[in-house]
């Protein structure tokens, strides 16, 4: 039944984007006549592909060569339990990579003042990024395998995000109401500015990085402790095991170019790398030593590259070798 609901969502999508055929409008027509409940969808889903186009400007869709489909998916959260409103299919500009662009401000638009409960969610798979524009026009791009959570209903005094994950924050300034961005460690304040927070639960640190204008940090394990303040360039680093924080001055394109397809890496280990692949290429790499994890690197990786493009780079530059079965992948020195 799931499967056959998102195959008319999927028609929905290419109706409203003049991409249907004439057999699936008539297959689509014919569902829509069925009941009432899919004219209702039909009709709704009609009201926010026009609210959107008001929004997405194409200049903004189309500001690279490369096209790709895109999907849209919004779910909300009312009382715990997930509802899939709708997925669409949209022109996208992207280096080469799968990106979801999500219109969370109809969710508030349509459900304002109606539960306490109501949360939405943004989420980008492994291997995908994600772009989304809220309701303040503040935009936001989840790197792979990140999500965002938040209630538009409640944001009164302040605009809170939860992340769990990586993203990056291009906030509209409003003074008299903060945007907050909560992970499980650090809590980040900003009153409009653009920044980078990295807060992976599968990761020792939580980094955040300002690149304009002004933010204050707060660390959960400290509540009483003073908001600390970063200035453009600095990359805080909270260590969660041991609850130490180091400020040190950074080039912030080399931790946020994650936005352009890239991962940038100077002097990292290979049990770093290992693990940033694994998130980009939704696969399992094992190291037949701990002491291979140590190894130094410097270079890049493209997200759109094979992941054999990678794996043989980092083949050149040791010794060592790789063995791959299916999304399995064993490195070592045979």
């Amino acid at each position: 039944m799931e499967s056959e609901n998102n195959h008319f969502e999927i028609l929905i999508g290419k109706k409203l984007s003049n991409e249907i055929t004439e057999n699936e409008l008539t297959e689509l027509g014919d569902w829509i006549n069925l009941d009432r409940k899919n004219q209702k969808l039909f009709e709704e889903s009609n009201q926010f592909w026009q609210s959107s186009r008001k929004l997405f400007s194409s200049e903004e869709i189309l500001k690279d060569k490369t096209k790709v489909n895109d999907q849209i998916k919004i779910q909300l959260r009312h009382k715990q339990k997930k509802i899939q409103l709708l997925l669409f299919y949209r022109i996208a500009a992207v280096i080469a990579i799968p990106v979801f662009l999500a219109a969370g401000w109809y969710a508030g638009t349509r459900y304002a003042g109606s539960s306490k409960d109501l949360l939405c969610e943004v989420s980008a798979p492994k291997g995908q990024i994600a772009e989304c524009v809220l309701a303040d026009g503040t935009r936001v791009w989840l790197n792979t395998g990140s999500t965002i959570q938040y209630n538009p209903t409640l944001w009164g005094k302040n605009r809170v995000i939860k992340l769990t994950g990586e993203a990056y924050f291009k906030v509209t300034e409003n003074q008299h109401k903060p945007f907050i961005v909560e992970t499980s460690d650090v809590q980040v304040k900003v009153l409009g500015t653009s920044f980078n927070v990295k807060a992976y639960p599968d990761e020792k640190n939580t980094e955040t990085t300002l690149e304009e204008g002004r933010i204050q940090l707060l660390i959960n394990d400290f509540p009483e402790q003073a908001p600390i303040e970063l200035n453009p360039g600095d990359h805080a680093i909270y260590q969660t095991d041991n609850k130490k924080l180091n400020i040190e001055k950074t080039d912030t394109y080399l931790l946020t170019a994650w936005r352009d397809g890239k991962y940038i890496f100077k002097d990292a280990d290979l049990k770093t790398i290992v693990q940033q692949l694994e998130k980009l290429y939704d696969v399992h790499i094992y190291l037949k030593n701990k002491q291979m994890g140590q190894l130094r690197f410097r270079g890049m990786f493209e997200y759109n590259k094979n992941i054999l493009d990678a794996l043989e780079t980092i083949e050149r530059s040791t010794s060592l070798k790789y063995r791959m079965n299916g999304r399995e992948i064993w490195i070592g020195n045979e």
